[in-house]
Parts: C-alpha cells; structure tokens; sequence
C-alpha cells in the first residue's frame, strides 16, 4: 500500500480525523487525551457498522488489533489500515515486528514505549491535538522539523563536532565536509547510541546527524537531553542521507522533483520497511549508470567528495522541502 490517507470516525460526541503517509505511525499523548476512545470506536465500528452509531469515513479498511488475537488476525488484513490501543504488549515484541515486514498494511500504534525493534520516522510521532471546535480531535507532529539547517556553512562553522550514526558513506560525507570548516566527525557507532555519546560529550556544540526516517525510537531521549543542555545540540534529521543526495541533485533522475514532494505516492509499504530503505535502493540504481558515480553504502565513491557535489550536499542541507 502506499499513499496518503485521511481516516475520520466520528460519533454524537466527538470526531478524530488522522491523515496517514508511512506504514508505521506512532500516537502519543497524556491520560484522557481520547486516544482509547478513537480505538474503542473502530472496534465498535468493527463489530457493528453504522448501527454501533459509530461513523468511519476512509479510502481503506481499519481495523483493531489486540494481545489476544493480532496473530490470528492480522493475515486477515491485506492494504488496510490497522490500529493497535496502549496496553497491548505485543507492540513492542520481535515477533510483531518480523510479522509487519512486508505487510501491505499501515499500522497507528499507540504507544509511549520507545520501540525499538521498528523502523519509525519521527515525523510520525504525532500528538492529540484539540481543535477550535470542542467535539473535534486532530493530531499533529510532535517534534519540530529537523529536515532543514538553517544557514549550514555559518552552523558548522560554530560546531565543536558532527555526530553521526555510524562509519558508512554519510560519516565520511561528514568527516569531510568537517574538516572544511576545523569540525571533528565522530560516530556513534549505530544510532541507538546517540543518546549515551550526546550524555558522554556534552560540550561545546554537537551537530547530530541522523536518518529521520527511523529515529524514531531514539527521538524522545535526544530531544529532552537538547532542552537540558540548550545551545548545545543540534539535529538535522533528513529522511536518509541517500535522501539528502538526491534532494542535492548530485545524481539525476526522472521524475524526483515529484518523488522528494510526495514519496508516500511511490513508496509500497509491502517492498519497504522504512522509507530511507527506498531511498537507498534509488541512489543506488541511478547511480549505476556510471562507475565513477556508482553509490554503496560502506564506502563513498571520489566523485561524492568533489567540491562541486559537497557544495550540492550543503546547500541542499539548507532548503526545506
């Protein structure tokens, strides 16, 4: 399934309205926010239709999953939209995780665990918000938007280090482009170790690197470390640093002004786990085309380190969208 969709559910007192783009969603939010209310609807909708005087509005079927039948329902649901309450504990297990890879299905979980085990980006964490209007619920990103450093020449110039998540192609984008302005590139050696290297080195200025697209689980850590030690950390989250290629125009391709606006519109939640695994596999076929371009992620090719492209690279780390 791919694509972005709006699913409404709505009863005499009160309506959700919650707008889909990725495979995994997570909600978050405090006690009495209606986050088990929204649940308890689709499961009513579930069971009895319009005559449980609950109204569902939306372009795929929803459903509910729990700890006493996901395994038996789950092969039931094929592009569908699936929702999973807090409580549930088999949210945050390896087995639920292998059973979504490769599902064509869209998964809302929420959740205030930090799960780990599943790719999620951190533009789909998202909050209950309340609207104007005291019957209708929304939700909205939790987190800012990290996809942009503002001014990246001036930002680099001001940071002690460049954080990344581990030695692979982005390090080495970093490490050179650190050494350009008397920055030292670091690694943390796999991105669930950002938190503890940010909580070893807290001074100076750090710029964090990471893969937007499944940080997720490590969101919330870093994010109160940044308003404990303000001034001190700052994120570029772009959705993959294949990503950030791309969107720099170093290699062309057909079409990717329309793939960098709308992804949600190619990316097949059945093929891909997270969206920087469809950014990889891009680069990588475009890139082919030559062997002086060719893309790997272990070991960047010279032609990526040309100052022509790094000038691409860091431009691009300033233009949103």
């Amino acid at each position: 399934m791919k694509g972005k969709y709006i699913v409404t559910v709505r009863n005499r007192r009160v309506q959700f309205t919650l707008e889909l783009e990725r495979n995994i969603t997570v909600i978050r939010g405090d006690s009495a926010t209606g986050k088990t209310t929204l649940v308890g609807m689709l499961r009513d909708y579930e069971a009895q239709g319009e005559q449980s005087g609950v109204s569902l509005t939306c372009d795929r079927r929803c459903g509910v999953l729990t700890d006493r039948d996901w395994q038996q329902r789950l092969p039931m649901f094929q592009d569908s939209i699936l929702f999973v309450d807090e409580g549930n504990v088999f949210v945050s297990s390896e087995e639920f995780a292998k059973a979504i890879r490769g599902s064509s299905n869209y998964y809302v979980l929420i959740t205030r665990e930090n799960l780990h085990q599943l790719p999620y980006s951190v533009d789909a964490i998202l909050e209950l918000r309340v609207t104007t209007s005291r019957m209708r619920r929304t939700y909205s990103k939790t987190y800012p938007y990290y996809k942009v450093l503002p001014f990246p020449s001036e930002e680099l110039a001001r940071m002690t280090r460049i954080l990344t998540e581990d030695k692979k192609s982005g390090f080495q984008m970093f490490d050179h482009i650190g050494h350009l302005y008397d920055t030292r590139c670091e690694s943390a050696e796999g991105k669930s170790r950002i938190f503890a290297a940010l909580q070893e080195n807290h001074l100076g200025r750090t710029l964090v690197v990471a893969d937007g697209a499944a940080f997720g689980a490590d969101m919330e850590n870093v994010y109160q470390l940044m308003q404990f030690y303000p001034g001190h950390i700052v994120l570029y989250l772009p959705e993959s640093f294949e990503w950030l290629i791309l969107k720099a125009g170093v290699i062309p391709g057909a079409d990717m002004d329309n793939i960098l606006k709308n992804p949600s519109d190619y990316i097949e939640s059945a093929q891909y786990f997270s969206w920087e695994q469809y950014f990889t596999e891009l680069l990588i076929r475009l890139s082919s085309v030559r062997d002086y371009m060719r893309y790997s992620k272990e070991k960047l090719m010279p032609f990526y380190l040309q100052e022509e492209n790094v000038q691409k690279i860091l431009h691009a780390m300033g233009q949103k969208g």
